[in-house]
């Protein structure tokens, strides 16, 4: 393995397991601690033989920045203990994966491929996104693990996870093309190879040549062409009248009627969110029978300008 497969390994790895350990923190309410430990290239039958007894399998295809489908594999048991921990239980296994169970088990790895995505995306300086989340129980047979996944190598980067109540090793499933792809958006790929050297005429006239002057500045810097290529910048705005909490197990109790209480009192101002920074605050008001937010108090130019950096 060489230096540059180290980094791929540990910046993905690294991803991933803080993501998951994040996500799985909060919809249970306990401490999870997880690390990376970069595997081996596993071909699909050995993948069908990582977890004895019955596993599940988690596809999450892209659609935004990569091309391919991402797989974790997991102990059924150890994740049906995870979701009775997410929906207020003491992490008691179950026998299968079904209905809310198995929704909640798809919309936590929805949540960690986010999380994760949104820090490689960071590191690439481009977006890439997932389409959605596949969840399937699998008995431990090379005919089905072939089915779903396909022949061809898969780099295995283990995901050791520890909590009181739950020790299990997680699998993070690259398909080698995948894995090619992510390297080169985050400038692993293989070295440029180096210039010839330069003939002696070339490197006698590059000596002899005189320095050039750098350019004097004469006047400001600001460019207002580019200024207003910035006006033009669409984001997103959000009016917030406030926000809560919630375990998975509430979330999915929740019926047409339902009341979430917010952690806001009725004659509070409501806050205007740009990019996800507050950068005003206000009312709700009714203009020609839509919703409509007036404005009552706001950032300095500066201020907002700041905020959005």
């Amino acid at each position: 393995m060489d230096a540059r497969d180290t980094e791929l390994y540990q910046k993905v790895g690294g991803a991933f397991a803080e993501s998951m350990a994040s996500v799985f923190s909060m919809l249970t309410g306990r401490e999870f601690q997880m690390k990376s430990v970069p595997g081996e290239l596993l071909e699909t039958p050995a993948i069908a033989a990582l977890h004895q007894g019955t596993a599940i399998l988690v596809k999450a295809n892209y659609q935004k920045g990569l091309n391919g489908t991402l797989f974790f594999t997991l102990p059924l048991k150890e994740g049906t203990m995870l979701v009775d921990l997410m929906l207020g239980g003491e992490g008691a296994p179950a026998e299968e994966l079904v209905g809310d169970s198995k929704d909640a088990l798809a919309e936590t790895f929805n949540q960690v491929m986010g999380s994760a995505n949104q820090t490689l995306s960071d590191l690439a300086g481009e977006t890439f996104a997932i389409a959605n989340v596949e969840i399937l129980a699998m008995a431990s047979d090379a005919a089905a693990f072939v089915e779903q996944l396909g022949q061809g190598g898969f780099q295995d980067i283990t995901l050791p996870t520890v909590q009181d109540a739950l020790n299990t090793t997680i699998h993070l499933l690259f398909p080698d093309l995948l894995l090619q792809q992510l390297k080169r958006k985050l400038g692993l790929g293989e070295a440029p190879t180096p210039a010839p050297d330069p003939s002696p005429a070339s490197v006698a006239a590059t000596l002899t040549a005189p320095p050039r002057q750098a350019p004097v500045a004469s006047g400001p810097a600001t460019d207002s062409g580019n200024l207003d290529l910035l006006l033009d910048i669409q984001l997103p705005v959000v009016v917030r009248m406030g926000q809560t909490e919630m375990q998975m197990g509430e979330l999915l109790k929740l019926t047409p009627g339902s009341i979430l209480e917010l952690n806001r009192s009725a004659d509070a101002p409501v806050e205007l969110l740009v990019n996800g920074k507050l950068i005003a605050k206000g009312e709700v008001v009714v203009v020609d029978g839509n919703f409509a937010f007036r404005i009552t108090e706001i950032d300095t130019r500066a201020a907002r300008i700041r905020s959005l950096a």
